[in-house]
């Protein structure tokens, strides 16, 4: 058996074996070949399970809309399911409060009690783990912030993290947890006690202060609370620290997809290996009672490695995911789309019913992930995850490709289309069409450039990480504009004089030389990653798997989807026959998904139908680099002026 559905947390038993969560609310056990030796029940209401926890002969999961379930240990099968709208306190939500989601992952075990905070986030429920009876209701343990984890490795002080980066210390055996620390502005994701030196471990997705959206990594703390050390050495989420079972090492990684390996013989903070190549940025990581890792990729992939980070195995996940969507020039029913095996090109036509799409090519391109695609009269251009910028013919044929000085994010053609602008984290970095030759480097501060765009006048517009904009003369390359909005972006793009910056916050207009003059974001959760502006709507897709349409002029909610089937990524406005625009999603899983977009028909976002791309194997590269003695700082230090 194999498993067919994307996992999204792994976590190892002692004497049971591998445990891993998926999208569909179902929990698996693997073995050591990464084989699925044994599977819950599907679920109707299967959701990603982003929490997973197992004590006391039992399997507890938490989905994304705050749905709680219990499983056997022994066999998998489902005992208990706790409906989140039922099980709150009526007196202490909000008028017309409902659950909503957050992949939120916190599940604190202690002493036969079960501590968890449910769809309503400001409560959480404390349940007998034994018989899932739901002993009090209480309020939050972090407010109106989900907890994010909860750590009961120390056998008195126990510690829990939220998503707006606080820690705090306290008991499970009272409950009360009122020292409070500040480590980051976004998520902890994990906190670890350290039993080698006798403190806690916590990683960060932000990093904070004037860190903020610039560097981040691992947080040490002591058992009195107070900070003691960091080593920041990311520049996107860090996802995950675990201990060997000595304690003598200790492993971190996130979205900047490397496995860093750490020396824990002595107190000081140092990498002494790094481990690289992975297929996509990391989102777990669980260590065997042998010292053996398994480590999860964003895209589904596990890989079993050594303690030294050398590759046993890997499970050969077939995966899709449709990360961008542009548009032919000239030819809006033939649309690129960058995937996890490299571009597909996909037509919209025409069948007795309305719209569908149907796959004209695909294109592998033997690189990484593309991440972006940017059209071209005569074929495309795409980034990758590994690292390259890349151009094809209409047909697919290679005309070129080359590397990047840092992780690509963003790919834009200048208006003449003789140029184009990639934002790395290295910096912008703009290129000849023609043949790949690089024609310029443009820096903001040293910080990572996480989208650009030309303006209509043929000037660069840059948004760093940390949300600052510049615009930057066409010609010389001289600042014309310099605006800090504070909120880190996933893309941007022209359209109508306008720039529209998506990310956190929501979609914001940008006017250059003023700011931002409308922003659309109600009741979308987590980051917006995409969106369109066509006949007065914006349509806008979040982490939150939320699809929403607001009026343009006046920003009112017109529609709103949740709980899609998977996340989505790209978004395109396509016509049909007679050029009525529909609203074409790209997701996870290589879902392609047509929306009709006519509030006077069926409605804004009624969905026509949906096809699936082919899955295929990821082929990474894993390598390993040692990194020699690296004390707490040093990582980024260059980077950031010499100061972290």
């Amino acid at each position: 058996m194999t498993v067919v559905d994307r996992l999204i947390r792994l976590l190892y038993v002692d004497r049971v074996g591998l445990l891993a969560s998926d999208i569909y609310g179902r929990v698996h056990l693997l073995d050591d070949a990464l084989n699925v030796k044994a599977s819950s029940p599907f679920v109707r209401q299967g959701r990603p399970l982003y929490g997973l926890a197992a004590a006391g002969g039992w399997v507890i999961g938490k989905d994304r809309m705050g749905g709680i379930f219990r499983w056997s240990l022994s066999t998998l099968r489902l005992v208990d399911r706790i409906e989140p709208a039922a099980a709150v306190d009526p007196s202490g939500l909000l008028p017309n409060e409902e659950p909503s989601p957050m992949s939120s992952r916190g599940i604190g075990v202690w002493d036969g009690r079960v501590f968890i905070s449910s769809g309503v986030h400001r409560q959480m429920l404390v349940l007998d783990l034994h018989t899932f009876e739901v002993l009090e209701i209480r309020p939050n343990i972090c407010g109106d912030s989900p907890m994010e984890w909860a750590c009961a490795e120390h056998p008195t002080r126990h510690a829990v993290s939220d998503k707006k980066g606080n820690l705090r210390f306290g008991s499970f055996e009272d409950g009360r947890f009122d020292e409070l620390l500040k480590l980051d502005d976004g998520n902890i994701h994990r906190v670890r006690y350290d039993a080698r030196h006798d403190r806690f471990w916590a990683t960060q997705d932000f990093g904070e202060g004037e860190n903020a959206d610039v560097a981040n990594g691992i947080v040490v703390v002591g058992l009195d609370g107070v900070k003691r050390d960091e080593l920041l050495f990311a520049r996107d989420d860090v996802e995950f620290v675990a201990f060997s079972p000595d304690h003598l090492r200790a492993y971190a990684g996130g979205f900047d997809g490397e496995l860093h390996i750490f020396d824990n013989s002595t107190p000081r903070l140092r990498i002494e290996r790094t481990v690289t190549g992975f297929p996509h940025q990391l989102i777990d990581l669980t260590v065997a009672p042998n010292g053996e890792l398994y480590v999860l990729c964003q895209d589904g992939e596990v890989l079993r490695l050594d303690p030294d980070g050398e590759v046993i195995t890997r499970m050969r996940f077939h995966r899709q995911a449709v990360w961008d969507l542009q548009p032919a020039p000239g030819d809006p029913r033939t649309l690129y789309c960058a995937t996890d095996s490299g571009v597909a090109v996909v037509r919209v036509r025409d069948d007795a019913v309305g719209p569908m799409v149907e796959v004209e090519a695909e294109h592998q391109t033997g690189f990484g992930f593309t991440r972006r695609v940017a059209a071209l009269s005569d074929g495309w251009l795409g980034i990758s995850r590994d690292w390259k910028v890349f151009r094809a013919d209409r047909d697919g044929s290679a005309r070129w490709d080359r590397n990047l000085p840092g992780l690509p994010h963003t790919v834009a053609v200048h208006p003449l289309g003789a140029r184009a602008l990639v934002a790395t984290n290295a910096g912008a970095v703009e290129l000849d069409v023609a043949d790949g030759t690089e024609l310029g480097t443009f820096q903001v501060d040293g910080l990572p450039v996480w989208a650009g765009v030309y303006l209509p006048s043929g000037d660069r517009l840059l948004v760093t990480r940390n949300g600052v904009i510049v615009t930057l003369d066409g010609v010389d390359g001289t600042v014309r504009w310099r605006f800090d909005q504070g909120e880190y972006p996933k893309r941007a793009w022209t359209q109508d004089g306008r720039v529209y910056i998506v990310g956190d916050g929501g979609l914001k207009e940008v006017v250059p030389g003023v700011g931002v003059v409308c922003r659309w974001s109600k009741l979308l959760s987590n980051t917006v990653e995409n969106a369109v502006v066509v006949d007065g709507l914006v349509c806008a897709s979040s982490y939150g798997m939320q699809l929403a349409a607001f009026d343009h002029q006046d920003g009112r909610l017109l529609g709103l989807l949740e709980d899609l089937p998977d996340y989505p990524k790209a978004l395109a406005v396509v016509p049909d026959r007679s050029g009525t625009p529909f609203l074409l999603v790209g997701a996870r899983s290589g879902l392609l998904s047509l929306y009709q977009l006519d509030p006077d028909r069926r409605g804004v976002l009624s969905k026509v139908r949906d096809h699936w791309l082919p899955r295929r194997p990821s082929e990474p590269a894993v390598i390993g680099r040692d990194s020699g003695a690296t004390p707490a700082g040093a990582v980024l230090a260059a980077a950031l002026g010499g100061a972290v």
